[in-house]
């Protein structure tokens, strides 16, 4: 019987992963977990009146705050079968402002805490099988929807780095789409690198596309919330919750899916048939990138 951890599951494609799992007989107790009690208590009622199931517990846990996420690992007893981290989102309306710890806002809730709470439970020997990474096609850019490839000179340590503390923008106009893709690529890569040594688990990077009914929308301008909610579902460039929920899902259920691959869709697409990120930007299988993106993330962790 799994148990398995979902991060912001109080909405969207966080809690439509958490209804698909529940929906499985073999899952026995999933861990809502969310930064609002009140929000994640009317989550949990709805998911047990749609799934006919009581299993879902809630957890405080805000992953932009490391000790927020210390402190939620230490009220849950035991180990989980699967964690699926799912929080983030284009860090709100200022993305590259810095957080007490001294990174921008887009990487605190993309990244920040998500790596303290994977590796401490690897240090705790309590992750069983699998962790799933919601990641995302803007890490190796779609051009159609105005999104760069995040490229480096070296992609060294010290230049990822820039990225996570905002100094990459210092001298340039913050652009909120690149700066959500690089934290994306970082991550990315820092999941292949646990990949690496931790052969006997999986480590899934996937992401949902471009997903409607999820609250991503709200930190953009009118336009693009308009087009988000109304234009792209009907012009077939968004996919609806469950299927963008169901690609996580099939990261924790999916064994022939490779540990330490990136999946999303096909090169300049949102939806459709997910392929390995690596056949389209070639960086993200590089190993000595996989060890620099680590190297960086962890400059940040005290």
């Amino acid at each position: 019987m799994k148990t398995v951890l979902i991060t912001g599951a109080n909405a969207g494609i966080g809690k439509d992963v958490a209804r698909q799992l529940a929906l499985r007989p073999e899952v026995a107790r999933i861990y809502l977990a969310c930064r609002n009690r009140d929000r994640a208590s009317e989550a949990k009622a709805e998911l047990e009146a749609k799934t006919g199931r009581n299993i879902f517990e809630i957890v405080l846990m805000d992953v932009a705050d490391p000790g927020s996420v210390r402190a939620a690992l230490a009220s849950i007893n035991g180990s989980l079968d699967a964690l699926v981290m799912n929080a983030g989102g284009v860090g709100g309306r200022t993305p590259t402002a810095l957080t007490a710890d001294g990174v921008t806002t887009v990487f605190a809730v993309n990244v920040l805490g998500h790596a303290v709470l994977l590796e401490t439970l690897l240090a705790e020997d309590r992750l069983g099988e699998v962790a799933v990474y919601a990641g995302s096609e803007a890490a190796r850019g779609v051009p159609k929807f105005g999104m760069k490839r995040p490229s480096f000179v070296s992609t060294s340590a010290n230049e990822l780095a820039t990225v996570i503390n905002g100094s990459y923008f210092a001298d340039r106009k913050p652009d909120r789409n690149l700066a959500h893709g690089q934290v994306k690529y970082i991550a990315a890569l820092w999941m292949a690198y646990l990949a690496r040594q931790y052969p006997g688990r999986r480590f899934i990077t996937m992401s949902p596309g471009n997903t409607s009914g999820t609250e991503g929308p709200n930190d953009m301008g009118l336009p693009l919330r308009l087009a988000a909610r109304y234009v792209m579902p009907v012009l077939k460039i968004s996919h609806k919750l469950e299927v963008g929920a169901g690609r996580l899902v099939d990261g924790v259920t999916d064994p022939t899916l490779s540990s330490g691959v990136f999946y999303a869709s096909a090169a300049n697409t949102t939806t459709g048939p997910l392929v390995d990120q690596a056949d389209i930007f070639p960086d993200l299988a590089n190993p000595s990138f996989q060890d620099h993106a680590n190297e960086a993330i962890h400059r940040f962790i005290a």
